[in-house]
């Protein structure tokens, strides 16, 4: 009676397993670079409607350089007088930072640049303060999650 594997079928096994583990992983950083993606996406969605929201209430849109740490010092008042923080506004007391990838930093840095295509692309957050437009975009190299996102146009 036969108790175990031989050898030669041991070394197929773990073979045929080394070649599932190769094929998959490529898969699973897809998958991560997808998700931080997706999140970049997710963050740039929540500091729109922020923005926007802040700037309904306070008729002008938040200083955000320099305070990227203490949301709760960006504050305005309301037309019936109510002070208004952007922390408030988005429900977290610090900007959301970029996620570290392919030789850019985690960062939360807020830049003010008014032509997005001038964008550095080190991390954080490229935001039109100068012109006071409110428009914001993820200080990010184009196609950095392996994805043909255009951080400057996103």
């Amino acid at each position: 009676m036969k108790k175990g594997f031989t050898i030669p079928e041991l070394a197929i096994i773990v073979s045929v397993i080394g070649i599932f583990v190769f094929m998959a992983l490529p898969r699973l950083s897809d998958v991560k670079d997808s998700s931080k993606a997706a999140g970049v996406q997710k963050d740039l969605v929540d500091l729109r409607v922020a923005l926007e929201d802040y700037y309904t209430q306070v008729e002008e849109y938040p200083a955000l350089m320099g305070v990227e740490d203490v949301l709760e010092d960006v504050s305005g008042r309301s037309s019936d007088g109510s002070q208004v923080t952007f922390a408030g506004v988005l429900g977290r007391r610090k900007m959301p930072s970029t996620p570290e990838v392919e030789g850019v930093k985690r960062r939360n840095t807020v830049n003010d640049l008014q032509d997005f295509r001038e964008s550095d692309g080190s991390g954080g957050w490229n935001y039109n303060y100068g012109e006071r437009t409110g428009e914001i975009h993820a200080n990010l190299p184009a196609g950095i999650f392996r994805q043909s996102i255009d951080w400057n146009e996103q």
